[in-house]
């Protein structure tokens, strides 16, 4: 039996896309080293589910169904500059969404669809973010960097989907297949 490496996520638009991409390029000059999250694969990870068999995936489809006749669209502002596990000794840089409080109802929402479905899902703590690079190895501290590009807005996002991806990895990086595609407010689930 083959096993998919598997997640939910919220798309990003183009403009987005574009704007990270932007601003990716003006970092690389003040932090070298970094992986940068190609603009195609950036998304917002509401649950990663890791290698899951096909069983499985069927269970997540169904959950995501459920819960999207239950959801509004809401906006989400995209600002600041992190990074993990903190800004003095990063390994992740990220970007910062505001408000949080739709966005964990969201994902709490999903979280209990996925459960009384039997799906199996992560107990610690959500911290929404964009990742939008990862350094190969502990670098520079970030702590000014990042404050004084706290307040500078990148973009909007519009949560109006879920997104249920296959994570294909290569040698030059990894490959997001869209699996299932649910529209909030929306009878007809794509595949």
């Amino acid at each position: 039996m083959s096993l998919v490496r598997a997640f939910l996520a919220i798309p990003l638009p183009r403009t987005l896309h574009e704007a990270v991409s932007c601003l990716q390029r003006d970092l690389h000059f003040h932090v070298p080293g970094v992986r940068w999250t190609r603009p195609e694969n950036l998304h917002l990870t509401l649950q990663f589910f890791g290698d899951t068999q096909q069983e499985t995936l069927e269970k997540i489809k169904v959950s995501m169904l459920s819960v999207r006749g239950c959801e509004q669209a809401f906006s989400l502002e995209v600002k600041g500059l992190g990074a993990f596990p903190s800004r003095r000794r990063p390994r992740v840089i990220w970007l910062d969404l505001e408000p949080k409080e739709q966005l964990r109802r969201l994902r709490g929402d999903c979280l209990q669809a996925l459960n009384a479905a039997g799906v199996a899902t992560e107990s610690r703590p959500y911290s929404p973010h964009l990742t939008i690079g990862r350094l190969r190895q502990q670098q520079q501290d970030l702590t000014g960097l990042c404050n004084s590009l706290a307040q500078i807005p990148i973009g909007h996002l519009q949560v109006d989907r879920l997104v249920l991806f296959e994570s294909r990895l290569h040698p030059t990086g990894a490959e997001h297949i869209p699996l299932l595609t649910v529209t909030f407010d929306d009878e007809s689930g794509k595949s």
